[in-house]
């Protein structure tokens, strides 16, 4: 499970090293890990107004696309998963030194410079431009949880659940 925050540099070709226990994960997501030692993932960029890379083990993005090739086919849902999962992903692999190297295209669509925000999603890990993931954070989740009240508690939103 990828949890936790993580903050690295990225140097000028891309280069940002992944939290250690990110890799650990990636590597337990992906069957060939303990041949190769360079585990793989998967990089969903997802649709132009999308501000995070979500980053998927070998393993989930099989099973995820495996779900989408369950859904009927032809249906307008399948398209638009076929359009923001299959279409609009990138597999790539950690380099030698613990590393993912993110192409331009990728940095200029999050506009990613300097340091990049790692946040742990459990299935997936998000990569985060620190200060729009701020924004987001406050925009969003700040404002749905002063709705709540003072004593509002997140996990009674597992209640749900049980019905």
């Amino acid at each position: 499970m990828f949890i936790g925050e993580h903050t690295f540099k990225v140097d000028g070709k891309g280069r940002v090293s992944i939290p250690a226990d990110f890799r650990r994960e990636l590597e337990e997501g992906d069957p060939l890990a303990s041949q190769s030692g360079r585990p793989r993932m998967v990089i969903v960029y997802g649709h132009d107004a999308q501000k995070q890379l979500q980053v998927y083990t070998y393993n989930d993005y099989r099973a995820l696309a495996a779900e989408i090739a369950q859904m009927p086919r032809g249906s307008k849902q399948r398209k638009i998963m076929q359009s923001l999962i299959l279409n609009k992903a990138r597999p790539t692999e950690v380099d030698g030194d613990g590393r993912l190297v993110l192409p331009q295209a990728l940095r200029d669509k999050i506009g990613l410079e300097g340091t990049a925000y790692f946040g742990g999603m459990g299935e997936t890990f998000e990569i985060w431009k620190p200060d729009v993931f701020e924004a987001n954070t406050a925009s969003v989740t700040d404002t749905w949880l002063d709705e709540q009240g003072e004593d509002f508690d997140p996990l009674s939103l597992l209640n749900d659940l049980e019905g």
